[in-house]
Formats: C-alpha cells, structure tokens, sequence
C-alpha cells in the first residue's frame, strides 16, 4: 500500500555523500588500529530516491512501521591499503529524523547485515589485495513512518579500522 497523498515521504538513501579519504596519500605511515572513511565516492545507488511503504498490520494491529528497498553497487577505493589487513564496516550517522534500520544482502565480496542509524557493522575482515573492492548490494531500509515528517537523506559511509 502506497502512503496517502498528504503523507507522500520518501527516503533518499545516498551512500558515503561526499566521503573522501584524506590519508591516501600517507599510506605507509597509516598507525594499527587507527579508523580511517574509506573513499566510496564510485559508490552508485541504483535508486536514489525511495517511496517507503507502511508494512501490514501484524496479530498487535495497525503497523507505523515504513519499507523501502534499493540496490547499491559498492565500490571502495583501497589503493592507499593495499598490503594490509584490517576491517571494514558500514556506517549510518544518526540523523534528527527516527531510528532507520538497514539490512542488507550481498554478491559474495562483503558481508551480509543490518545495523540502525547511529551504528556500524562489519562487512569485511581480512588483507587488501587489490585498490578497489566492488560488490552489489541489496539494501531494505525500516523507520517509524509515524515519526517521519519530511524526506530523510540517510549519509551511509565506510571505514576501515587497521591491524598491526
């Protein structure tokens, strides 16, 4: 089902807005255990803007729970990684708006998960073999639909966190 016209919201889902990697260049003197954004600037939301759509009520009644989902072809830019080891999570800032949970699935290079806004989660662990990482994912994204007044532009970011 549709949201009303007068409740017509949508959720722009933009992944990593303007993310840049400001220690590219100083990859050797990048320290163990240091957290770095990771550059996902090539990063493409295959539907940028999103129409979310109440959920049907379940046995407890009227639902205000809201759904969207969308596809995203990840790529990260490593190059200044290369020939190390760490993990590398997905980020969602909090925003003003409500909570926003996000679940999402993947081709096989990263890992599968959700998180809620204001969290981080774990989608690779292990060496940096290569400048860019690239995999397609398929993202549905929850909010509390009474609690969303106006359109939410949701900052998804990346970053990596180094081993020794």
């Amino acid at each position: 089902m549709k949201l009303p016209l007068g409740l017509a919201v949508g959720l722009c889902a933009i992944l990593g807005a303007g993310l840049q990697l400001a220690a590219q260049e100083q990859a050797p003197s990048m320290p163990a255990g240091r957290v770095f954004k990771v550059d996902d600037t090539g990063t493409v939301v295959l539907d940028p803007v999103l129409e979310m759509q109440w959920k049907p009520p379940g046995q407890a009644g009227a639902s205000s729970i809201v759904s969207a989902s969308t596809q995203v072809s990840v790529q990260l830019n490593l190059a200044a990684f290369v020939g190390r080891s760490g993990r590398i999570y997905m980020t969602l800032p909090r925003t003003s708006g409500p909570t926003v949970r996000a679940v999402w699935r993947t081709g096989g290079t990263l890992l599968p998960g959700s998180l809620v806004s204001g969290e981080r989660a774990l989608v690779y662990s292990g060496p940096v073999t290569g400048p860019l990482m690239r995999d397609l994912i398929g993202i549905d994204l929850q909010t509390d639909g009474a609690r969303l007044a106006q359109p939410e532009a949701l900052a998804f970011g990346f970053e990596i966190e180094l081993d020794q």
